[in-house]
């Protein structure tokens, strides 16, 4: 039997076709019987909308080129240069933090000290059970 398609929730009225695809994108790699809570909606509305925005800009730098004129006449860097690394930062960082793992196969340390932790412990009792202690 197959496991039945999940309906994509329709995406933010605001976005663009940048925001739009990425939604979809995401939804489309979700498993099927995963769902994304309010929080997570929100951040990758947030995302999609940093999409809208880089695509906007790239689409200056396209047009304009990476350099710019200065103040002096001088050429510099395009200034939507760094407003594009910028945007990216912040999208990673929104996409980052949606979980799209589940948190109980997905068990990982919250602080490195916690894995080293977790994985000394795992070896005492491995070590305990073969030696039957």
């Amino acid at each position: 039997m197959t496991p039945k398609k999940r309906a994509i929730p329709k995406p933010p009225g605001e976005l663009g076709a940048a925001g739009k695809a990425l939604w979809k994108a995401l939804h489309a790699d979700l498993d099927p019987a995963w769902e994304l809570d309010a929080r997570e909606l929100h951040l990758l509305a947030r995302a999609c909308g940093c999409a809208d925005h880089l695509a906007a800009l790239e689409a200056v730098v396209a047009a304009d080129g990476v350099t710019a004129t200065g103040s002096r006449g001088q050429a510099v860097v395009h200034p939507a240069l760094s407003e594009i690394r910028q945007m990216k930062l912040a999208q990673a960082r929104l996409l980052s933090a949606i979980e799209v793992v589940d948190p109980v196969e997905a068990v990982r340390p919250a602080t490195p000290a916690q894995g080293r932790a977790r994985r000394a412990a795992t070896k005492r009792w491995t070590r305990k059970e073969s030696h039957g202690t």
